[in-house]
């Protein structure tokens, strides 16, 4: 079988224009250091988009739900849909562009694998404790400093003190949005987030709820009051539908089939959860079934 490749020129804010060989194997885009191109842009998300090959020697490109999109010949993608890309066309993520140039066919070569040494790891980097993508040789500092320093061996061991205390908490500032967001946020920031909204939010919820629930705080909130809105909150914590009824004015009946919840947090949860979202004005009665 023959070998492909894809030749993609990629130019950007502090590069120069870099040419990209995609293989079978594909290529995958971000900012995380875990992508096989490595864009460090606020614009670009952790993992922004791949392109992948098919067995028709075609290349596809798909968004990875990127916050900025990717926009192909200068229209927009949508998120996890595929796109066939061929010869001459664009793919924009962020300020960073991708021009498909080529597509290359070469005959697959056997050699024999050469005897590479093994190479012993270096006494900083084998010491528990070490951070992977901290350099341990010297500071990637000197890049900001003048050309005159760049090749002071003690100055680059110097910086690098301060990048080793100060790089985790670069990169927990350059990722804070993730801590703001229901579906990566930790588990112990879902009710501090809750609270903002004035809304309970109980540690004995499975995470899966937590989040939904925090997903859905802007919703709640607008409802507060409400019968919708309690309705849709007694559903997210007890998975189960009530029945909400008012029997006379300023008065309601809610009947909760608490029987048939996989969820047991008992009737005290609902009793605070009514208590706390119904109106000043207004009583309630619960029944649970």
């Amino acid at each position: 079988m023959e070998e492909i490749k894809a030749v993609f020129l990629v130019t950007g804010p502090d590069m120069d224009e870099q040419e990209i060989i995609v293989g079978r194997q594909g290529l995958r885009v971000g900012r995380g250091s875990d992508n096989n191109l490595v864009l460090n842009n606020r614009e670009i998300s952790r993992q922004h988009f791949r392109i992948t090959w098919r067995e028709d020697d075609a290349y596809l490109v798909e968004d990875l739900n990127s916050s900025n999109g990717v926009w192909f010949n200068e229209a927009r993608i949508p998120p996890r849909v595929a796109q066939e890309v061929h010869e001459g066309d664009t793919l924009r993520a962020g300020p960073f562009l991708f021009r498909f140039v080529r597509v290359l066919y070469a005959a697959p070569i056997v050699v024999a694998p050469p005897v590479v040494p093994v190479e012993r790891p270096s006494a900083l980097e084998s010491r528990p404790g070490y951070v992977p993508g901290i350099p341990y040789d010297q500071s990637t500092w000197l890049q900001y400093l003048p050309a005159i320093y760049s090749d002071s061996e003690f100055l680059g061991r110097f910086l690098l003190i301060f990048e080793s205390i100060m790089n985790p908490i670069i990169w927990m500032i350059d990722n804070f949005d993730f801590y703001l967001s229901p579906d990566t946020a930790p588990q112990e920031w879902l009710a501090w987030m809750s609270s903002w909204f004035d809304l309970l939010l109980l540690p004995e919820l499975p995470v899966a709820r937590q989040r939904e629930i925090v997903r859905q705080l802007g919703w709640l909130f607008l409802r507060r009051g409400t019968r919708m809105g309690l309705q849709r909150l007694l559903e997210l914590y007890f998975d189960v539908t009530p029945e909400i009824s008012e029997t006379v004015p300023c008065h309601f009946v809610v009947r909760l089939p608490l029987s048939q919840s996989k969820i047991k947090l008992g009737a005290e949860v609902a009793d605070r959860l009514i208590n706390s979202q119904r109106p000043a004005f207004a009583s309630y009665m619960l029944e649970v079934t």
